[in-house]
């Protein structure tokens, strides 16, 4: 039977994930990298001193790092405030992102991108503006670059573990706290699947071997989870996630219920494109879609065509129990057992999300820091 069938898939590829997270790689090195972080801003006025403040006050050498500002046509007091910031402390510079009429970049990447080009780190560490950071944050992260690693992913959590949020918001932790969760029991088995530019390093020279976004110039978003494919695909750097609490950053949730299926609906914007970039990915992204579809619309037709719930239930209680495994093994791992008991309403509440973010990611409009977007199905070539 197809409901059998495709939840015993998924409950096997998400018991891969669990056994991945039991064998971090914490393999660290004592060299000290010339540093250069990141941050793309777009009406970020509510935001962007938390993140400042917090980059001022690292203990990493201060003059072993740069902090980079892109102003991306923000149009509240941004500016004033980054500028703020520039005056009192020389190595954070304020850049205004402009057109890029020679590569083609728009949006985000372009920011970035324009940022990354103005670096003179050899390592870039990259976290959104609504971001908060540990002062430990560029010291532990920088620590994973190995000779061999090109790549470090890290994990980012929506709140702050110490003050209190509704229970809409708490189920939105839930659910990015399980997706880095399948991300790092990914990774560690050497099958990297997923990143957030929440918390991102690379070498500058990795980002180059890549050429950049160049690639990925016509995915609107994808600045951090297509990147990571492009370096698992195009080079022979490693790619490892930081297990340490002291690297873990932490951002806001959305407010509504609206923003917050906009935002997923721009994530599943680029889930076609993994059929042409990795592979294992499309799958699992497949599997994971047809599973909650599958179990979502077909447990009630099975009972009315079978009279029977036998199969529905077996399959909702192995999906359940396994998706719970993986969220308790990574509310340990990420310090949020508090969350644990958000699960029953969140693992009742994801079927019917995942199937309506899904659905609307394929079509490919959404918006984004007040911009409206539409993203092509079939924009991305690996032979550019």
């Amino acid at each position: 039977m197809l409901l059998l069938i495709i939840t015993t898939i998924y409950f096997i590829l998400i018991l891969t994930f669990i056994f991945g997270l039991f064998f971090p790689n914490k393999r660290t090195t004592t060299k000290k990298f010339k540093v250069s972080v990141v941050v793309a801003a777009r009406n970020e006025e509510k935001n962007i001193g938390n993140i400042l403040g917090d980059l001022v006050n690292q203990t990493y050498s201060r003059d072993l790092y740069e902090v980079i500002i892109v102003n991306d046509g923000s149009e509240d007091t941004t500016s004033e405030i980054i500028e703020r910031y520039v005056s009192q402390h020389p190595f954070i510079k304020h850049l205004k992102a402009k057109a890029d009429n020679k590569n083609g970049l728009i949006a985000k990447k372009n920011a970035l991108n324009q940022g990354i080009q103005s670096s003179s780190g050899e390592l870039i560490l990259t976290a959104d503006a609504d971001c908060r950071v540990k002062s430990t944050w560029i010291e532990t992260m920088t620590s994973y670059f190995t000779d061999d690693v090109g790549m470090v992913v890290g994990f980012s959590q929506l709140g702050n573990p110490k003050k209190q949020y509704s229970v809409f918001e708490q189920l939105q932790a839930v659910d990015f706290l399980s997706l880095m969760g399948a991300a790092q029991g990914s990774l560690n088995l050497g099958c990297p699947l997923a990143a957030s530019g929440q918390n991102l390093a690379y070498r500058r020279t990795t980002f180059d071997e890549v050429n950049g976004y160049q690639k990925i110039k016509n995915r609107i978003s994808g600045d951090d989870v297509l990147l990571l494919q492009l370096v698992h695909k195009l080079t022979n750097w490693k790619i490892r996630f930081a297990p340490s609490a002291k690297s873990f950053n932490w951002t806001q949730p959305e407010r509504t219920v609206k923003s917050f299926l906009n935002q997923r609906k721009r994530w599943a914007s680029n889930g076609s494109v993994q059929l042409r970039l990795n592979v294992t990915f499309f799958i699992f992204l497949s599997i994971m879609f047809l599973a909650n579809t599958i179990l979502f619309i077909g447990s009630p037709l099975y009972f009315i065509i079978y009279k029977s719930i036998r199969v529905p239930f077996f399959c909702l209680a192995a999906k359940f129990l396994i998706e719970f495994m993986i969220m308790y093994k990574g509310s340990k791992i990420y310090l949020r057992t508090d969350l644990i008991k958000y699960f029953p309403l969140w693992a009742v509440l994801q079927m019917p999300y995942i199937v309506f973010t899904g659905i609307l990611g394929t079509l490919g409009y959404f918006k984004w820091k007040d911009r409206s977007h539409f993203q092509e199905l079939t924009t991305f070539r690996t032979d550019q």
